[in-house]
């Protein structure tokens, strides 16, 4: 169902920005073809004086504008939908993939190694590319020296990651100071 989805979205904004070209194509009287001469049907007299207004280019600035911006519109919606989405896996190297959630316990398991960390919180995205971008969050005693933990925290994640060979395109490590009797992990 999700493809078909796709594809009908697809060509629902496939069709939504050919229309807008055409409209602006024939307001400046470009194609040479009379919009008027088409057969609408039972359409309301708002919509034909409107194409009679496209047709002989007597439309306000605002109207154009609004026409071309249905067109960029569509397009702009066009290319996001046929952008691939991310992928659910992250690459190691060419055909060498491993799951993000292994990429999280191997985190995880990096950043626990810190006794002055009490809790974490590891978030991992694929990319399109080799690699991972790992977001570590992190809770600290009150009163720790934070820059310090955090590189390294930051040296650790790095070195465990490089040892059993995932890429780390983008790592983030953000710490907060908390009080040890409300974090979840108990105190060592």
């Amino acid at each position: 169902m999700w493809i078909f989805n796709r594809i009908v979205l697809i060509l629902l904004l496939a069709g939504l920005f050919v229309l807008g070209m055409f409209v602006v194509l024939y307001g400046f009287n470009i194609a040479g073809y009379r919009l008027a001469e088409l057969q609408i049907g039972n359409f309301s007299q708002g919509l034909v004086r409107f194409i009679r207004d496209v047709e002989s280019g007597t439309l306000a600035v605002p109207q154009i504008a609004i026409l071309i911006i249905i067109a960029l519109l569509g397009l702009v919606l066009l290319v996001f939908e046929l952008k691939p989405p991310t992928p659910r896996r992250v690459q190691l190297e060419r055909g060498i993939y491993v799951t993000r959630r292994a990429v999280e316990n191997e985190a995880t398991e990096a950043v626990e190694q810190s006794p002055e960390v009490l809790q974490s919180d590891v978030n991992v995205e694929a990319q399109r590319r080799p690699g991972a971008k790992v977001d570590v969050r992190a809770n600290v005693r009150r009163g720790e020296d934070v820059r310090s933990i955090q590189s390294g925290v930051r040296d650790r994640v790095q070195r465990r990651l490089s040892q059993v060979g995932i890429p780390v395109s983008n790592l983030k490590v953000r710490l907060a100071e908390s009080d040890p009797r409300e974090t979840k992990t108990r105190v060592r």
